[in-house]
């Protein structure tokens, strides 16, 4: 009777431990390649990398395990790691470079003073280099002129004027390289400063109401420096500004001055192809503030024409406004 009692708990055991395992026992939901749809407590070893859905009791899903993946969507997410951390390291980058720019210029007037010195430091090796140009080719001039004489004379043009010719011609190459490699060096530092102005006005201007206004100051900032035009501030600033001027017309100018009064600073006229001759005026403005004018001329001939459309001029024009208020926050 014992042995019937305990033989009958037992089974009762057993059964209960086998219901509750049914009762928790997961189901599995997925769908093949072939878009059929299984359902099971185990998945097939064949479909254990689908991704499928976990289901309780009541085939709700409380679950879901991703499909295994490929080893191409493995090796896509690594590229994509690494373009996210370099995009990070950019974005890091750009930051620093706003932190620096805000903490470096407190106005775009700072960063136009910078740019403009190192313009005219640019500029300053470009004349050298013109010089440089123009004695190289009077040399050749010259020794083309002996050839010249040489051959009318019978006589045969000498080793050594054929030798010094073509070292001229090889020098004038390699300056026009020089002057070329300037030209470039300039452009660069334009570009660059212009992206910077443009950044700084963006991180300063962050009204979007104020968008408009933003445009109009560089606008403004850029017609005032393609103009030579230098705005002043009061009465005591203007008087330091035109003597400042005055100081910019006798470094730029090839001619020299011949009249200086209040109100006009005059080169004298441009007597070579190559001269460039500046004058300056005193304007009285509607506010009744003055502002002082810039005006390059240049020589008579197609060739003085080139010269003051030329980036040369140019640069000197729009480096007059920053050189004068460098001068002027001494």
């Amino acid at each position: 009777m014992k042995n019937s009692s305990f033989i009958f708990c037992s089974i009762l055991i057993t059964g209960m431990i086998a219901l509750q395992s049914s009762v928790h026992a997961k189901m599995y939901r997925w769908v093949d390649k072939d878009g059929n749809v299984s359902y099971s407590d185990q998945v097939p070893p064949d479909q254990s990398r689908l991704e499928r859905n976990v289901l309780n009791d009541s085939g709700r899903v409380i679950d879901t395990v991703s499909a295994a993946k490929t080893q191409e969507q493995i090796d896509l997410e690594k590229r994509l790691a690494i373009l996210r951390t370099e995009q990070e390291k950019i974005i890091a980058k750009q930051n620093l470079n706003d932190k620096v720019l805000l903490s470096t210029f407190r106005n775009v007037d700072d960063l136009r003073l910078t740019l403009n010195s190192k313009l005219l430091a640019v500029d300053a090796q470009k004349r050298v280099y013109d010089k440089t140009q123009e004695n190289l080719r009077e040399d050749l001039a010259q020794a083309r002129k002996r050839a010249a004489q040489a051959e009318r004379s019978g006589h045969k043009v000498s080793q050594a004027i054929l030798n010094e010719i073509a070292q001229i011609e090889k020098s004038i190459d390699v300056t026009d390289q020089e002057i070329s490699k300037v030209i470039v060096k300039r452009q660069e530092i334009e570009k660059k400063f212009d992206k910077e102005i443009e950044r700084f006005l963006f991180l300063t201007k962050t009204n979007k109401d104020n968008s408009k206004n933003v445009i109009n100051e560089i606008a403004e900032l850029k017609d005032a420096d393609d103009l030579g035009l230098f705005s002043c501030e009061d009465a005591n600033s203007c008087q330091l500004a035109w003597e400042e001027a005055k100081q910019f017309v006798v470094l730029n100018s090839t001619t020299g001055i011949n009249y200086f009064t209040e109100t006009l600073i005059m080169g004298n006229d441009p007597v070579k192809e190559t001269d460039i001759s500046l004058s300056v005026s005193k304007l009285m403005r509607k506010n009744n503030n003055d502002s002082i004018f810039l005006d390059i001329r240049c020589h008579n001939s197609s060739r003085g024409t080139e010269l003051c459309l030329s980036k040369q001029v140019d640069l000197i024009r729009r480096s007059f406004g920053p050189y004068i208020q460098s001068a002027v926050k001494k």
